[in-house]
């Protein structure tokens, strides 16, 4: 008996200690916490910073997560972010500062309040909201001017690049010039007559890279100008977009003396389309150019400017391979041209005049007043005229259609402002000159082919048109409601409407218009007869009475006929 009870006991010792082991083995694989690692990402936002993350599972639970910042890495406290645990896997962080970097991790904060293993670490620089640059353009004599305010960031702000195209949007990443521009201004000197280009500029900041870019502008340069380029020891010039030898076969090149370019003038006067004539007894040079003519002696700082003597810095000179080498600067100034010097690539650009036939005149203004603008619509003897300025040039269309053109530019001559160039019609092109009125409200003009007299040439007069009705425009939150039965001097006019479209009828005139309306004014269209007509009707203060006009496209506004009326119903049968 005993001894069974001995066997039976030591059977159970046994189950017990197999129990035992098997447990130890298996236990540890319950108690470890089951969880997955937080992959903490980031972005830079304009105000903010977004740090996202992974949800993760544990044993314990997750309640929610903590964020841990700092200005280091590996610079986190035990000071969370927040004073509550985020219960998303998302927070934006808007208590930053430009120009700072940011370092980053996540822990989960667990059902026992305790926390778990922390996420990766992220670095986000934070550059802050990078103020606009607004560009502009203006066309000059010769060249096209490009002006941009100056901005900073946090990164500091090395310089600017100029980007051109020939279509919108069309920049390619090789900006215009090698190095970064220090300034706000630009002068494009490399422009093709008749072509019109496309400007962004975009700012180099203090790790060179490049910021957000500006606005587009668009800028026509007309055909007015010729330029002729040359850089200091090249033998190469740039005349009108053409590369030409200064003096073939001899390589006679710009030189810089006592500071002064020094140029062979025969080659720039004789491109520019004046002659050159030498005297050897006297040793004297004489340019003729434009009506002008300026004599100069080598090695004397004396010259005259038709008759008048004036005095210069550097004496002409022979050089090297016998070319008279004269102070470009002084010179070309006393011609009525225009020079622009290049320090970066030490290149002396020259901007005068095409003399097509002597119909341009001698120089424009540097400075336009604004009541002597020429922008604007104008009613002409060649029909609606509808002029666009840039500086001193212009162009426009008029007529019917686009098909008509002008492009011209603006000169002074006797106190008077006029406008002066060539139009196309019809495939025909020809000259015209525009005398505008003291008042900048008409102008006196005649066109003509330059085979003509300008005495033979046809008359071309228009007047601006006003739009005196502007004072009672009002800026609106959504457009102004018309509807109902309005008693005219039209007649009894009933207006229907419907958001933004209104149809109008006049019974007493069987006519029914079909318009828009944008705050408080109506614009529309009606046939009268075989003729197109437009109509525009304000609604006055207080919303009981209008006031109206109505006309066709071939009479300016001011011409257009008025009309009042009241309401006096707010419904429509």
């Amino acid at each position: 008996m005993i001894c069974l009870q001995s066997v039976k006991r030591s059977k159970l010792l046994v189950f017990l200690l197999m129990f035992l082991m098997v447990f130890s083995v298996v236990q540890p694989a319950f108690a470890t916490p089951q969880s997955t690692s937080i992959t903490l990402k980031a972005t830079a936002n304009k105000d903010s910073i977004t740090l996202t993350w992974n949800s993760i599972t544990h044993s314990k639970g997750v309640s929610g997560y903590y964020v841990f910042r700092a200005t280091k890495s590996g610079g986190q406290t035990s000071t969370p972010e927040t004073d509550f645990w985020i219960k998303g896997t998302s927070y934006t962080d808007k208590k930053i500062e430009s120009g700072k970097t940011y370092y980053y991790i996540v822990r989960p904060v667990l059902g026992d309040g305790s926390l778990g293993a922390p996420s990766n670490e992220v670095a986000v620089y934070y550059r802050g909201s990078q103020q606009a640059i607004t560009l502009k353009a203006n066309v000059n004599a010769g060249n096209i001017t490009l002006t941009w305010n100056a901005i900073t960031d946090p990164k500091g702000v090395n310089g600017y690049y100029v980007y051109r195209a020939t279509k919108p949007g069309g920049q390619s990443n090789t900006p215009e010039t090698d190095f970064w521009i220090k300034d706000t201004k630009y002068v494009d000197t490399k422009v093709v007559p008749g072509t019109t280009y496309y400007y962004i500029v975009r700012p180099v900041l203090g790790d060179k890279t490049l910021g957000t870019p500006s606005n587009e502008v668009e800028v026509s340069y007309q055909n007015i100008y010729g330029t002729i380029s040359l850089t200091v020891g090249n033998k190469i010039m740039l005349v009108n977009g053409k590369l030409t030898e200064i003096d073939p076969g001899l390589g006679t090149v710009p030189v810089l003396k006592d500071a002064r370019t020094m140029l062979p003038i025969r080659a720039v006067i004789e491109a520019m389309g004046g002659t050159i004539e030498y005297k050897s007894g006297e040793q004297r040079v004489t340019i003729n150019y434009r009506g002008k003519t300026i004599h100069m002696w080598i090695g004397k700082k004396t010259i005259q400017v038709n008759g008048v003597n004036k005095t210069i810095d550097v004496a002409p000179y022979f050089s090297d391979t016998g070319r008279t080498m004269i102070p470009i600067r002084f010179v070309v100034e006393n011609l009525d041209c225009t020079v622009d010097w290049d320090g970066n690539t030490q290149t002396v650009t020259i901007t005068y005049l095409l003399d097509e036939n002597n119909y341009f005149p001698p120089a424009p203004p540097k400075e336009i007043p604004e009541d002597r603008l020429w922008q604007g619509t104008w009613y002409t003897d060649k029909g609606k005229l509808v002029i666009n300025q840039t500086g001193i040039v212009v162009n426009g269309t008029y007529g019917n259609g686009n098909s008509n053109t002008i492009n011209g530019i603006i000169y002074k001559d006797n106190g008077k402002y006029k406008l002066l160039g060539n139009y196309k019609e019809k495939g025909e092109t020809g000259f015209f000159e525009f005398v505008l009125s003291d008042d900048g409200q008409t102008f006196e003009g005649i066109y003509g082919s330059i085979a003509k007299n300008k005495k033979n040439w046809d008359k071309w007069n228009g007047w601006r048109e006003e739009d005196k009705f502007l004072k009672y425009l009002r800026e609106l939150p959504s457009p102004a409601d018309f509807t109902g039965i309005w008693a005219t001097d039209l007649g009894r006019m009933q207006i229907s409407q419907t958001n933004n479209k209104v149809t109008i009828k006049i019974k007493d005139k069987d006519i029914t218009i079909q318009g828009k309306v944008s705050n408080n004014l109506i614009t529309g269209t009606y046939k009268q007869g075989r003729e197109n007509m437009n109509i525009e009707i304000y609604l006055l203060e207080g919303n009981k009475k209008i006031i109206g006009r109505y006309g066709n496209d071939d009479t300016a506004k001011q011409k257009w006929k008025e009309f009042t009326g009241e309401r006096i119903s707010t419904r429509v049968n």
